[in-house]
């Protein structure tokens, strides 16, 4: 016969344990989401406007999971190149109208994606290997440096072909990028296959994607999380 001060403690033992394991199956860690990049990040449509990009489809996930605490996509800018985004990593820019800075919000994310190229190199007016070759360089240190200030998932987004930038060059830079996305333990999307799709472009000689193309990159990237 268990005797019944040995029966109240294992009640409360027993109720204890449910408890922990309740808490740890209900319970969802609030986190930060941080998005970087140029008009393709921003979800930026063939009209000039910002449309639902890849990051607003991941925001509305965890919203819908309830563990998001903050987004943060104001340091994404349309046209920023790898120069001016590393730039801003390496001064610590403050974001405007707000005391946080880029490097704050690098830290405090528990997922980080990174999409830059597509503005850069398109913009340019013509595409010579030193431009690639500073590109690549650039972001080499850009990843770097996101790396050594945030230990959590990190995505970084392929570019995909353009009128100026053909599938053989595309391939060649998403080579190097993928290398260097293993080199600092980051995940690389290869977005290259969704992107040929027509159906996922408003205006045909347009670059930038429509939300079908962002919804179908958003999959990629939770499959991932």
């Amino acid at each position: 016969m268990i005797s019944l001060k040995k029966q109240i403690i294992l009640t409360i033992i027993t109720g204890v344990i449910l408890a922990f394991l309740i808490y740890k199956i209900t319970y969802n860690e609030e986190m930060n989401f941080v998005s970087l990049g140029d008009g393709v990040s921003l979800g930026l449509t063939a009209y000039n406007v910002k449309g639902y990009s890849f990051n607003d489809y991941l925001k509305d996930y965890f919203e819908d999971n309830t563990i998001l605490r903050e987004y943060i996509f104001e340091f994404s800018t349309v046209d920023e190149t790898s120069k001016s985004l590393l730039n801003k990593i390496t001064n610590n820019e403050t974001l405007e109208n707000s005391s946080l800075t880029i490097q704050q919000a690098i830290s405090k994310a528990k997922v980080i994606t990174l999409s830059l190229g597509m503005d850069e190199l398109n913009n340019l007016k013509s595409l010579k290997t030193k431009d690639i070759n500073n590109y690549l360089t650039n972001m080499s240190k850009i990843l770097n440096l996101i790396r050594n200030i945030n230990k959590n998932q990190i995505f970084l987004i392929s570019l995909y072909p353009s009128e100026k930038l053909d599938e053989e060059q595309i391939a060649k830079i998403n080579k190097e990028l993928e290398q260097i996305a293993n080199n600092y333990h980051i995940t690389f999307i290869d977005i290259t296959k969704a992107a040929e799709n027509k159906n996922y472009y408003l205006i045909p000689h347009n670059y930038y994607l429509n939300y079908k193309g962002h919804k179908f990159i958003s999959e990629l990237i939770k499959n991932k999380l």
